[in-house]
């Protein structure tokens, strides 16, 4: 019989061993699938009409980077940002890295995936990890934060699992609820499921699901290598709360006359923050899975609260020149934004010189505040009822990849919805109302008079006319035949002509971004609209 199995056998008599359910290891684990059904189930209620009972941008909310990131790079604090990654802040620094362990989805999904699916090669944390590396990652984060720059969404945890649950998983989820709500079995013996309200009416589509696929599946692959490799060594959000984890009142402590020193604990360590000698740990590195306790058979080892430092190491083992490296990594990725030519604005236009289809979603700010504080969430995205919205490739240029661009012959803007002001975490999108979109100009439509039906073939066709919800089209005689004309006072760019035009592969008549007005405020943008009201007068 092994020493461990006596010693457990030992405190099990007189017992001294914990219950095994209600051990703190389990807790952790009850309330990590807890915030993992919450956050999944907000983004099932992030459909239109948002009707929520907790923000669905709850997490983003709560995640410190984003925020932080955000208000550095806009110049800008938002309130409705501050009480919920405050909170997350001061918990970290009274209590320690608890967020990593225990609020995290990423981590509970990587969790899982090193748990079940990389278990054949499961290797304890150990030596195999560089964990100063994230510290590097968010030195460069933040000083091209600092230049307006935004790159924290490549890295930030919460946005990268968004962007795969709503780009990857949505769209197989979405043709599973549609094939059962439109199954005549259904139909017959539960009319009820006909209707649910968390699947969509059409199947959605988004553009870059292979690539978020490919780089979330290779940050669950990074489990081979070892357990929680991403959390340990490359997540900048865990950085963050490291740098301020060096206080907690919540410290890992072993009892020398127990300890049989079997190692089974810095064994166990997803984050390899157990030293060599058992007694001492990294405490910037745990994350309070108490692994390490649930595994010691007697009892040596207890977190509780102290504020001994025997033990206790708060070391980072940051170099100075690395870090000076990640940083001007920074700079220079702000200076190739700024350098590349979709910053270059048209003469002295404000509106600037990249694709002439980047069209935003209704709401949102000038371009330049509108990137400094888009996060890339996706939710604006996941909301959207007709799928117009997808991720930008080339549209907005390199500092805009990834940023919401409305592509109307996907979907176009409904005339009804807000729903992207209402969930935008970051208000990159503005809040707004129905009456407000009316004014609210993000482009305009024009007539390609060479493959219009009307123009360029002498027919009827009334299609674009039909649909205009802001009776932006107005007709006039033009050689002997009536002939279709966008009115610039009352086109919004919403693309609901192109979107139902029936020329195909490419629409006749296309919205760019020559109407943008985002550049003017609500109310200049509201007397630009009452101009045609003048014109009528």
């Amino acid at each position: 019989m092994s020493t461990v199995t006596e010693a457990r056998k030992r405190f099990r008599e007189t017992g001294r061993v914990r219950p095994r359910f209600w051990r703190m290891q389990n807790v952790r684990r009850m309330v990590q699938i807890v915030f993992l059904a919450l956050f999944l189930l907000l983004l099932a209620f992030t459909v239109y009409p948002v009707r929520s009972p907790i923000p669905v941008d709850f997490f983003f909310r709560a995640d410190p980077l984003a925020v932080l990131s955000t208000f550095i790079a806009s110049r800008e604090v938002i309130g409705a940002l501050i009480p919920l990654a405050g909170f997350m802040l001061i918990l970290t620094v009274v209590l320690g890295r608890f967020f990593c362990g225990w609020f995290c989805p990423m981590g509970t999904v990587i969790d899982l995936s090193d748990r079940f699916l990389v278990r054949w090669k499961r290797r304890a944390a150990g030596a195999r990890g560089f964990p100063q590396v994230k510290y590097y990652l968010l030195a460069m984060v933040l000083v091209s934060a600092l230049f307006s720059v935004q790159i924290a969404y490549f890295f930030d945890p919460f946005a990268i699992l968004t962007r795969t649950v709503v780009w990857v998983l949505f769209a197989p989820i979405a043709l599973l609820g549609r094939m059962l709500t439109g199954s005549p079995m259904v139909a017959d013996w539960a009319p009820a499921l006909t209707h649910i309200p968390f699947v969509p009416e059409s199947q959605p589509h988004y553009r870059m699901n292979l690539l978020a696929a490919l780089l979330f599946g290779g940050i669950l692959a990074l489990g081979l290598v070892s357990r929680r490799f991403w959390c340990r060594n490359l997540c900048p959000l865990g950085a963050l709360l490291a740098l301020l984890s060096g206080w907690g009142i919540v410290r890992r402590q072993t009892q020398s006359d127990r300890c049989i020193e079997c190692h089974r604990c810095d064994r166990e360590c997803k984050m390899g923050s157990i030293l060599p000698d058992s007694h001492r740990y990294l405490a910037r590195e745990c994350i309070y899975c108490y692994n390490c306790v649930s595994v010691c058979a007697p009892g040596a080892t207890s977190f509780p609260i102290t504020l001994r430092r025997e033990g206790f190491e708060t070391g980072t083992d940051i170099h100075r020149r690395r870090l000076l490296g990640f940083a001007a990594l920074g700079m220079l990725w702000a200076g190739i934004s700024a350098g590349d030519t979709s910053a270059k604005r048209v003469g002295n236009s404000p509106i600037k010189a990249s694709s002439p289809f980047r069209i935003r979603p209704p709401g949102s700010l000038p371009e330049d505040q509108f990137l400094q504080k888009c996060v890339r969430c996706s939710l604006c995205m996941k909301v959207c009822p007709t799928n117009g919205l997808q991720p930008a490739l080339t549209e907005a240029g390199i500092e805009g990849f990834w940023t919401p661009v409305l592509v109307p012959r996907i979907g176009h803007c409904a005339q009804h919805c807000t729903a992207c002001g209402d969930v935008c975490p970051t208000d990159a999108i503005q809040p707004f109302t129905a009456e407000e979109k009316k004014y609210l100009f993000i482009g305009r439509a024009y007539i390609d008079r060479s493959t219009c039906i009307v123009w360029a073939q002498d027919k009827k066709c009334l299609v674009c006319d039909e649909h205009c919800s802001y009776r932006a089209l107005y007709w006039k005689v033009v050689d002997g035949l009536r002939r279709p004309f966008v009115n610039e006072y009352l086109c919004t760019g919403c693309g609901e002509c192109e979107a139902k035009c029936p020329v195909q592969p490419i629409a006749a008549i296309r919205v760019n971004t020559m109407g943008d007005l985002r550049h003017l405020t609500r109310e200049a943008q509201k007397r630009f609209y009452e101009r045609h009201l003048e014109k009528k007068e």
